[in-house]
């Protein structure tokens, strides 16, 4: 999902005399290793397999998907509530008694969830509420937090075992949770304070475009990134229910150069860049944690944009231009090596742009703009007709570019201005009724165009709701009426 707040190293290894791993719990390793040993941990785990399955076929089950995001934060909050004495009660009642994802399975027919496997906030004390940095990961650049860590553990095993297919995402590009800048940060390259005037939305626009190009060319960010991923992926092991791992959150390469088509200083263009920075992690993983098993999907969990306009012709709704500002290529990410991204993700908010008044993290007032109204051929339209078109033909136009690979939407919404006095737009009647019918429509235009899932945005939590499209578990059930083969 977009942040709403606005708009080559190799990782050192050490030897160590440390206590042995095998029959310590996840928890009891930590203990004994230290917090301060994440620079360890590859030499600790060498290649060690992690225990998920082999890459679905077109035989495999369509995957009915929602998007919870939140999943790790609420759950540390209520082991927190605990003192994490009883973590893994407290975490299965969360999901089975206050989600209710059982019956969000049943009576919706949800068979996956996409939700993020990071917490990469730093200390944000003073600057936003407490509660914010709730189940963050890192208590420095490579002091991990233990509880946290062990959260995102239970919870993601605990999702297996209700028999949830799973799509974990790793990172964020956006400022929420951490994203690109804040590693910057840490990596000595960016101040704190750039980080947080991003987060709050003060120069975000003008941080990103300056600061994009340098993460994916930074050797700290990168060795720092595979030493957080290295942690994480532990944690994740011995999962078998993981489909797909996301390696980001819709990273994207835009800076001056991509702004205007041409190459940057050394010649490259900048989604060259972004592409050889995402293909090797997945690379990296793909060697690292399965030297000999077969590997799940690795995915850039990037949001469709094609530098090239669409192939073909007959275009209606959709803009026939590409989207080269963006900095970033769907095709060439997916075709840049072939040991490295395996899936294609995509995206799609095809609605006009719908706003609301909000506050940020930092507590400070921003009018919150969600919808792609950009991609438009006809600025001056916004009817329902023109915006169902447009989202039709994004569908057409990434199925033909990603013609012979996998591929799946890992995020969909649809919105527009209510219309009908005091609600929300995610709470108005009639766009909740529409939304169901547009959801399941292009479900299945992107099935038959060969997509191995959708997940739509998104499913409420308990203390995270979207007001432009959340649902609840009783609203959801509108959506997929049906188990699509």
């Amino acid at each position: 999902m977009y942040d709403h707040h606005d708009e080559t190293g190799t990782v050192c290894t050490r030897t160590a005399m440390l206590p042995p791993i095998t029959g310590l719990s996840r928890r009891g390793f930590l203990q004994q290793l230290g917090l301060h040993a994440l620079t360890l941990l590859p030499a600790l785990c060498p290649a060690r397999a992690l225990a998920l399955p082999a890459p679905a076929s077109t035989t495999s089950p369509f995957l009915q998907g929602i998007n919870a995001y939140y999943l790790q934060v609420e759950a540390y909050r209520r082991a927190a509530r605990g003192k994490f004495r009883h973590m893994r009660g407290a975490i299965h009642t969360y999901l089975t008694d206050e989600l209710q994802l059982p019956a969000v399975q049943q009576q919706c027919r949800i068979n996956s969830i996409r939700y993020w496997a990071f917490n990469d906030y730093p200390d944000l004390h003073g600057i936003a509420p407490d509660s914010a940095t709730d189940g963050r990961l890192w208590r420095d650049s490579r002091q991990v937090d233990e509880s946290a860590l062990e959260t995102l553990g239970m919870l993601s095993e605990d999702l297996e075992q209700l028999g949830f297919t799973l799509v974990p995402v790793l990172s964020n590009f956006w400022p929420s949770y951490g994203g690109i800048l804040q590693y910057l940060s840490w990596a000595g390259e960016l101040s704190a304070k750039d980080y947080v005037d991003a987060l709050c939305g003060r120069r975000t626009v003008e941080l990103y475009e300056a600061h994009t190009i340098p993460f994916f060319t930074s050797p700290a960010a990168e060795q720092l990134f595979r030493q957080h991923l290295d942690a994480i992926l532990n944690a994740l092991r011995p999962l078998h229910a993981i489909h797909t791992l996301e390696l980001m959150n819709e990273p994207r390469g835009k800076n001056v150069c991509s702004l205007e088509n041409r190459p940057l200083p050394d010649g490259r263009m900048s989604a060259d860049v972004v592409a050889s920075w995402l293909n090797r992690q997945a690379t990296w993983i793909r060697q690292r944690f399965f030297p000999t098993d077969q590997t799940p999907f690795l995915s850039s969990g990037e949001e469709g944009w094609l530098e090239l306009p669409p192939a073909g012709a007959g275009l209606h709704a959709l803009t026939p231009a590409g989207q080269a500002y963006e900095g970033i290529d769907l095709k060439k990410n997916l075709s840049w090596q072939p040991d490295g991204i395996s899936i294609g993700s995509v995206h799609m908010y095809p609605h006009p742009v719908t706003a609301l008044p909000q506050k940020n993290i930092c507590g400070d007032p921003f009018t919150d703009r969600r919808g792609w109204g950009h991609l438009s051929n006809d600025p001056g339209r916004a009817d329902m007709e023109h915006f169902v078109t447009l989202g039709e033909e994004w569908l057409d136009s990434r199925a033909d570019a990603l013609r012979g690979s996998p591929w799946y939407i890992g995020e969909m919404g649809w919105c527009r201005p209510s219309g009908t006095e005091g609600h929300t737009p995610a709470a108005c009647p009639e766009l909740r009724r529409e939304r169901h019918r547009l959801y399941r429509r292009w479900s299945e235009q992107a099935r038959d165009r060969g997509a191995v899932g959708v997940f739509v945005w998104m499913l409420n939590g308990q203390d995270h709701a979207d007001d432009f499209y959340g649902m609840d578990r009783h609203t959801l059930a509108s959506v997929f009426t049906e188990t699509m083969s």
